[in-house]
């Protein structure tokens, strides 16, 4: 009911802590990759050597043979820049004050600070999928591709070496098992674990429309036992019940998960063996732990965000406190082969 001023001139309303985050959407390939032990950037560029062609100097011989040993080149390297993406906190003095008052109940600085990383997590979840064009971090847009959109990737051309192309196929609008099949042995080596997709990611309307391809018996295990899920830190290809994060279906005991930020009617086939967050550090800025308990949302179970910061700033010319929150480094797939996605998909 809504009470007259007979009660609320005298009644004290009080906050529930912590802050719902009713905006921010599912993240869960970006998340993963993050929340995996940084790889630490090295060096101007990174770079790191790979075999594109098989040496011909070998052969069957008799006798005393007549061997090939001209020297043969068999490798390229994949070189790629750093690059930055910064959140910026700003809390004005007057606020401050008055929210360290005995009416606290979430602290403002705190609440702020969380909240911003949560929304970089959210921004960066969004380049994660794109072609790393501009100062954007390298996404999916750009190692998973077979030059139709991206004809380069680490400084190297996919059309002059075929060896960093990904798999990329147009599904015709339909989504059935035989093409699912086709993908997954497209971007695996047959018999060998840690070369075939440990992920398969896509929107929700793809997601749902994989699960009408299920039998009837399947489903209703699903609708009984409820999903397995995936969390940050699970392992790649691996599917946990009784626990809390996303929802997953299987396909070849591989989990597939349905993530806001991918791109709509795609399919991405992804072996997060070959899927790397390099972390650039600077000494002169300080190191800052991504906290939960302030937002209750799809971050809240997050452990270390791979963020920096500079410390708060009081400007000269206005009252109150200003710094920026930064992440450093690139995305990086140094085996794009490995990676694969259907397009198109409308229907099943």
């Amino acid at each position: 009911m809504q009470f007259s001023a007979r009660v609320t001139t005298i009644t004290q309303d009080k906050l529930l802590p912590p802050v719902v985050d009713s905006i921010l959407g599912s993240n869960v390939i970006c998340l993963r990759t993050m929340a995996k032990s940084p790889k630490m950037w090295v060096g101007e560029t990174l770079k790191k050597p790979i075999k594109v062609t098989k040496s011909t100097t070998g052969g069957s011989f008799s006798g005393m043979g007549n061997f090939d040993t001209s020297a043969v080149q068999t490798r390229i390297n994949l070189s790629f820049y750093p690059k930055g993406f910064y959140q910026s906190v700003v809390i004005p003095g007057i606020e401050k004050a008055v929210n360290k008052t005995d009416a606290q109940v979430l602290a403002l600085v705190g609440t702020e600070l969380a909240s911003a990383q949560d929304d970089a997590l959210d921004s960066i979840g969004t380049i994660y999928y794109g072609d790393g064009s501009g100062d954007d971090f390298e996404g999916l847009g750009a190692m998973v591709d077979d030059g139709t959109s991206v004809d380069s990737y680490g400084g190297q051309s996919r059309t002059t070496y075929s060896q960093i192309a990904s798999t990329r196929t147009a599904s015709g609008g339909t989504l059935t098992l035989l093409k699912m099949a086709t993908m997954m042995a497209s971007v695996s080596a047959s018999g060998a674990a840690r070369q075939r997709p440990t992920m398969i990611v896509t929107d929700e309307t793809v997601w749902n429309l994989y699960e009408t391809l299920l039998t009837p018996t399947v489903q209703a295990n699903y609708n009984a036992e409820g999903y397995p899920v995936v969390t940050e830190d699970s392992q790649p290809g691996r599917a946990l019940r009784g626990t809390q994060g996303f929802n997953s279906l299987t396909y070849r005991g591989v989990p597939i998960v349905a993530d806001e930020k991918a791109d709509s009617q795609t399919m991405f086939f992804l072996n997060e063996n070959y899927l790397d967050w390099f972390k650039l550090t600077d000494n002169d800025l300080q190191t800052i732990k991504r906290p939960g308990s302030e937002i209750d949302g799809v971050y809240r179970e997050g452990k270390d965000s791979s963020f920096q910061w500079r410390g708060w700033l009081s400007p000269v010319n206005n009252y109150g406190e200003v710094t920026q929150l930064l992440a450093l480094g690139n995305f990086v797939s140094f085996q794009p082969r490995r990676h694969g996605k259907l397009t198109g998909i409308t229907t099943a």
